[in-house]
């Protein structure tokens, strides 16, 4: 997934990972892992290709059922038990990859082995409001976890889990065994609460930037604070790393601007063609704007086309899509109304245009609308009113 122009959100991961030492390893993959892979390589991007450094991408073993597919994060992990034992580890780092966050995993480290945790847990305070979203606990003493609580009304505590564990590799072992054989699949929700008060399970306190980007909305806020480097999102500060072969980013040439181009507090990749006007936008390697179209508070994904006259406000654009001459995405004002049919998805004005798709010349899109990939100018007989789906 595209973040912050050239960069992916599993680049965050990975970079952490790089800066703290840590070079053994497993990537757990899992729907159409394709890109993900490719992406990865064979980790030379993060310096772990070599002699020393070890990068395995692990996919389940499909079979004919559906539950061939990892039922959680713990049985994510159970079904690669073979991948630990043949390294025999003394900690397993266990991590989320949909995250946007620098963080330093040897201090964590550190921390770890001063309390002689069974577990150690990464947290962050969230806004109480936030609670009902992240599994959160409460602490005693040296920041010993005594509750834990996973995505509950109840808000006993604004410390969330941050998807960051470090097992003592026995301790992991033992329990994702354990849960898994029991029908207990999720870390969250299973195996950490099971392990309080039989396993000592410590809370890492973490006080820089960190968004978990599993919605539209977190997704499109996170790039709007890479905008902003006080937002504590900076990526040139963090020294972000990624693989620039893929769709041949590493042959783009510099940014181009037209004569009459105006370009606001946005980022603009290599290979970027900008003649008309973009503002507080993120636009990923390779798009095109062209003369007197307007990008206002926008991410623009690979290679998208925003033909001359067209303006594109408050939208998310997948890869390879056009919007045709004089056509509107988006808009200013209120919005009438969330998403027909995914309400809790696309409420917040934001519009959504799959991968490939073609918006015809002079056509309307409001806000909250969701457009399918691969879309021709014949799917859009007429204009799409706020909070539709093509």
């Amino acid at each position: 997934m595209p973040f912050g122009g050239p960069f992916r959100i599993i680049d965050f991961t990975m970079t952490n990972l790089m800066q703290s030492g840590i070079h053994h390893v497993g990537v757990l993959t899992q729907y159409r892992p394709t890109s993900l892979m490719e992406h990865l390589g064979d980790g030379e991007s993060w310096d772990m290709s070599g002699f020393a450094s070890r990068l395995t991408v692990l996919p389940p073993q499909l079979g004919s059922s559906n539950s061939d597919w990892y039922r959680g994060t713990a049985d994510a992990v159970f079904r690669n038990l073979r991948f630990l034992d043949n390294m025999r580890p003394d900690h397993v780092l266990v991590l989320s990859g949909d995250h946007i966050y620098h963080m330093r995993y040897d201090h964590m480290l550190d921390r770890h082995l001063a309390s002689r945790a069974d577990l150690t847990v990464a947290s962050i305070e969230v806004p109480w409001e936030d609670t009902v979203r992240f599994g959160v606990m409460v602490t005693a003493g040296q920041g010993e976890v005594t509750r834990f609580v996973e995505k509950s009304p109840d808000r006993v505590s604004n410390l969330a889990n941050m998807g960051v564990y470090l097992f003592r590799y026995e301790a992991l072992v033992e329990e994702v065994r354990t849960h898994c054989s029991q029908g207990a699949y999720d870390f969250g929700a299973d195996v950490i609460p099971a392990m309080l008060g039989r396993r000592g399970v410590y809370a890492h306190r973490y006080h820089g930037y960190w968004r978990d980007v599993g919605t539209l909305d977190s997704y499109w806020s996170a790039n709007m604070d890479a905008l902003d480097p006080s937002t504590g999102l900076d990526l040139r500060e963090w020294r972000v790393r990624t693989n620039l072969e893929g769709r041949g980013q590493v042959y783009h040439p510099p940014v181009t601007l037209g004569d009459d181009a105006g370009v606001t507090n946005s980022l603009v990749s290599r290979g970027c063609r900008v003649l008309g006007t973009v503002r507080n936008s993120v636009l990923s390697p390779g798009v095109k704007v062209g003369a007197g179209a307007v990008v206002v508070d926008s991410v623009i994904m690979h290679d998208c086309v925003i033909e001359a006259g067209a303006e594109v406000r408050r939208a998310i654009l997948d890869k390879d899509v056009v919007v045709g001459e004089g056509a509107r995405i988006g808009k200013h004002g209120a919005v009438d109304g969330a998403n027909i049919r995914f309400p809790s998805h696309l409420s917040g004005g934001i519009s959504v245009v799959g991968k490939g798709t073609r918006i015809p010349a002079g056509r309307s899109l409001g806000a909250n609308v969701l457009v399918g990939t691969g879309l021709g100018p014949d799917s859009f007989p007429s204009d799409v009113a706020d909070g539709e789906c093509v």
